[in-house]
Order: C-alpha cells, then structure tokens, then sequence
C-alpha cells in the first residue's frame, strides 16, 4: 500500500471515529422524532428566569424557550434579553463556583439589565453595580468549576464587578469574581457526569443550560408543593424554594405527575424529561430573606418519601428538562403532555 493511500485511510479513518463521537453525544437530539399526540393537564402559571447562579428570580409574564434555557423576549427588554443563569460567582484563588448552599444572602441579589451596554446588580446595603455586558476575547476569558469538576467557559466582568461581589458576600476586598457567558458554547458532561449520564439515559450535552447544575429548564407543579406542605404540617415552602423555571397548575393536576412527564408541550415549545431533579441544602433558604430553616425544611420531609434510587442519595422534587423545540411560552398557556408509547 502506498504513503498516499494510507495516509488517505488514516485521515478517514479519523474522520469516521470523530463523526461516530458526535452523533453519539447528538443521537438523541438528531433522530428523536418529537409526538403528535397531546393531552392537556393544566395551565402554566409561573415563569422565572435567575440571572445570576443562585440570585434572585426575574418573573416573567413570557419568556422564549432556547436550547440553553429561558431568555427573556425583545417585549420584555429591548435593548438586551438576559438568559437564565448566565452570570456565575467565582473563587478568584482556584475559578471554583460559589453559591448560596454556603452563602445564603447570595438570593437577594437582583440583576436587571440597565441598557444596551450594561446590566445593573443589587443587593441589600450595597451600591448599584453596573456591569459593562462583556465581549468574548481571550484576555478575559477563563474556565469556571462546577459539580464534579467541570470546567466552563466565562468571560470574567471585570475588577470592579469582583470588588462588589467579594464586598457583599464575603465582607472582604477581594475573593471573587463574576463570570459572565454569552452562550457560544456548549457544555461537555461527557467526562465528568459519567456515572449520571449511564443512569439518566436521556439525558445528553444537549440537555445542558449555561451555569444551570445541569439541565436547560427546571419544572415543577404547585400540586406536588401542595402535598408537601401538607405533609410538613407547622411550616410551609414555596415553590419558589424549589427555584422552578416553569410551574404547571391544574384542576386534575395530582402531585408529583411531572415525574411520569415524558414530553411536554407549552405554546411553540416543547421540552423532554431527560432527570429528576434532586434536591441539596439549598431549598432550606429562604427566597426573600435568605434565612436558613432551623428544621431543614422540606429537605427533613423530603427525605422521608421521595429519596432517588439513582446515583445520588438525595431526595428529589421537580425534573430536569431539555429544550427539544425553542419558541414562546406565556403565562396561562395549556400544558400538554406525551408519554411514551
């Protein structure tokens, strides 16, 4: 055999195994043929997009549904749409995430958008900061770690946004940074979430959202947080607790159907259950004030009758979504569900 030929059979061969990588990572996004059959089972009636990684929630009255999650609409902001979880509070000593499971005053933080060049932050006691909306170059691009070591891209916001954010959460001078991503990219899970990805086998990088734990968009119904305050009995939570991107409610509605939720239909979009969603120490704080349970409540009554028997040994509430057609969703629009057949 020729130089020529084999290295024409080496390049193909490369070709062949790079092609067989992708459609593996992409197979379900590429052959998955989405229903046709629908059947209504309620309404939905919230909307929220979190900014900031562990920030305070922006209620939407609609919101356009992307592969990377919810982005609010050109109605809603004109100048620039913020998309949900987009920003991220890093360690400036090792671009390790910070959230409010350890600092919990980090779910006061508001982030709106001031104009077409920056978005304005706010927090209790502190000054407005205005972050310039940053551009992708390679000076200010940096990896931040998430679960289980997973590196993703950030563009870092500056000295300033650093300064404020260390003031605020740590008290200090310095100690953190905020990262910043314009959704260019995609995550790879394929490495570090091997384990949940043999277990959850719908699940895919394309299921990803930006700095979301996970997946694009969170879902829940209000009946499942109904039977759940009734079970915890002297306290109550919100669904706000839970920090749901959508909340379904119906008459017929009973608690915990989401779990059997397949494929679900709202306005264009539809989206696909591909996880549960378990739940950490973080649904114990607050939304409003950012105080922590004395009880750990509803983790307490959680763990007594929703535990995973996945790879996680934590209770769960709520499911993992990815956006398998974008569009527009709205307040009050019919939810529809598939099952698979």
């Amino acid at each position: 055999m020729g130089l020529g030929l084999k290295l024409t059979v080496v390049s193909l061969a490369s070709v062949l195994a790079a092609l067989g990588v992708y459609f593996y990572r992409n197979k379900k996004k590429e052959i998955l043929i989405i229903p046709w059959r629908w059947e209504e089972v309620g309404k939905l009636t919230r909307l929220n997009l979190y900014p900031l990684k562990s920030g305070h929630r922006i209620e939407l009255n609609q919101a356009e549904a992307t592969e990377f999650g919810l982005r609010q609409t050109k109605e809603d902001e004109a100048v620039f749409q913020l998309r949900d979880r987009c920003l991220v509070v890093y360690s400036e000593s090792d671009n390790e995430f910070r959230t409010a499971r350890t600092y919990p005053k980090m779910v006061l933080i508001d982030v709106s958008v001031h104009d077409d060049q920056y978005l304005a932050v706010d927090a209790p006691t502190m000054r407005t900061l205005y972050v310039k909306i940053p551009e992708s170059d390679d000076k200010s691009k940096t990896l931040v770690r998430l679960h289980k070591g997973e590196e993703i891209t950030a563009i870092d916001c500056g000295d300033e946004a650093a300064s404020w954010f260390s003031r605020y959460i740590l008290e200090k001078d310095v100690g953190l940074r905020l990262g910043f991503h314009d959704a260019s990219t995609r995550r790879d899970i394929t490495k570090t979430h091997k384990t949940i990805l043999d277990y959850y086998v719908n699940l895919t990088n394309y299921s990803t959202g930006l700095y979301s734990d996970l997946t694009a968009v969170l879902l829940l119904s209000q009946a499942s947080i109904r039977d759940l305050n009734q079970r915890i009995g002297g306290s109550s939570v919100s669904v706000d607790n839970f920090r749901p991107n959508v909340v379904v409610d119906g008459a017929q509605l009973e608690a915990y159907a989401e779990d059997n939720w397949e494929w679900i239909k709202i306005g264009d979009v539809v989206l696909r259950n591909v996880k549960e969603c378990t739940r950490c120490i973080m649904t114990t704080v607050n939304p409003e004030n950012a105080s922590r349970s004395s009880d750990r409540e509803p983790l307490k009554t959680l763990e007594k009758y929703r535990m995973s028997n996945g790879p996680s040994s934590l209770p769960t509430m709520g499911i993992n979504c990815e956006v398998r057609k974008s569009g527009l969703i709205k307040v009050g629009d019919p939810v529809y569900i598939s099952k698979a057949e």
